[in-house]
C-alpha cells in the first residue's frame, strides 16, 4: 500500500507490516509548512492502516535527513507575527508523530539539524549514518528549537547534555550522538535506511495488539509519576493477557514452534 494523494514532498510505502515515510524536498528536505502539512497527512494514512506495525520516517537524498524549518519563512513570520502559531502548529505535527499507535524509527543520514532533529526526536528510535551530524542551532538564529526540542531533548538523554547542545547550537557526529543515547544504532554510511527497515521488520514480526498496547502504555506512563504509570500498566497487561496474541504466543513456546502473529 502507498500513499496516493497528490503530494509534492512526503509519500508513504508499506510491505511486511513496515510503512516508510519520505520526504523529498531538495536539497536539504527543509521543513516548510506544506511539507510539514504533507507529513500530518501521511501519518493519518498510514495510522488508518491495521496492517502497520511500524513506521519508518526517512529524508531522502544522502546529504541531509532534514535541517530544519524553511528560513525563507522566517521573515514573513516575523512580519505578521506568527511565531506563537507557528509553534503550535510545528507541536501539533510532532506530536501526532510521538503518540503515532505503533513504534516509530527515524533513519537519519547526512544533516539532521533543528526542526529536523525534532522530528526525528518525536520517533521512538533513531538510526544514524555514521557520517551523519545532529544538532539544535537555533540559537545561532537568536530563536530556541520551540518543536518540541526543549522538552524531549532533555527527557531522551538527559538535562546537561541537552542544555550544552541548545546553547551552543553546535552539532555532534554520529559516534558521539550514540555515546550520549541520542541514536539507539550507527549505521555505515549510506545504509541508516536499510538498517531501520531491518529493526522495523524485527518488530513488525511481534503481535500488532502487543505492540500497540505497549507503544500506548509508555507514551502515557512517561507523561505520569511512578505510581499512575504502574496502574496503567497493570491494567494494560490484564487486558491483553486475555488476548489471542498472548494465547498464541504461549502455545508456541511450550509447542517449541515459531509464534503465528
Amino acid at each position: 500500500m502507498s500513499g496516493k494523494a497528490a503530494r509534492q514532498f512526503v509519500q508513504w510505502t508499506a510491505e511486511g507490516g513496515v510503512a516508510t515515510l519520505v520526504v523529498d524536498r531538495p536539497p536539504l528536505n527543509a521543513l516548510s509548512y506544506q511539507t510539514k502539512e504533507e507529513i500530518a497527512a501521511c501519518l493519518e494514512e498510514v495510522a488508518a492502516d491495521s496492517a502497520v506495525r511500524c513506521l519508518i520516517v526517512f529524508g531522502a537524498g544522502a546529504r541531509a535527513f532534514s535541517v530544519g524549518s524553511d528560513i525563507k519563512e522566517f521573515p514573513e513570520v516575523t512580519a505578521r507575527r506568527l511565531g506563537r502559531q507557528r509553534a503550535a502548529h510545528e507541536h501539533a505535527v510532532y506530536n501526532r508523530l510521538d503518540r503515532f499507535p505503533v513504534p516509530t524509527i527515524a533513519a537519519i543520514e547526512g544533516h539532521c539539524l533543528g526542526g529536523g532533529l525534532e522530528l526525528a526526536l518525536a520517533c521512538d528510535l533513531r538510526v544514524a549514518g555514521e557520517t551523519s551530524r545532529l544538532g539544535l542551532p537555533e540559537v545561532t538564529l537568536g530563536v530556541f528549537p520551540a518543536g518540541g526540542g526543549t522538552e524531549r531533548l532533555p527527557r531522551l538523554i538527559g538535562e546537561a547534555h541537552a542544555r550544552e547542545l541548545i546553547y551552543t547550537g553546535e552539532p555532534v557526529d554520529a559516534r558521539e550522538a550514540w555515546r550520549i543515547g541520542l541514536v539507539n544504532r550507527v549505521a555505515p554510511a549510506g545504509q541508516a535506511l536499510r538498517v531501520a527497515q531491518e529493526l522495523g521488520r524485527t518488530i513488525a514480526s511481534r503481535p500488532a495488539l502487543t505492540l500497540r498496547t505497549v507503544k500506548a502504555v509508555m507514551d502515557r506512563g512517561l507523561a505520569m509519576d511512578l505510581l499512575e504509570a504502574e496502574q496503567i500498566a497493570i491494567e494494560a497487561i490484564g487486558e491483553l493477557f486475555q488476548s489471542e496474541a498472548v494465547q498464541e504466543g504461549v502455545a508456541a513456546f511450550l509447542e517449541k514452534r515459531a509464534p503465528n502473529f
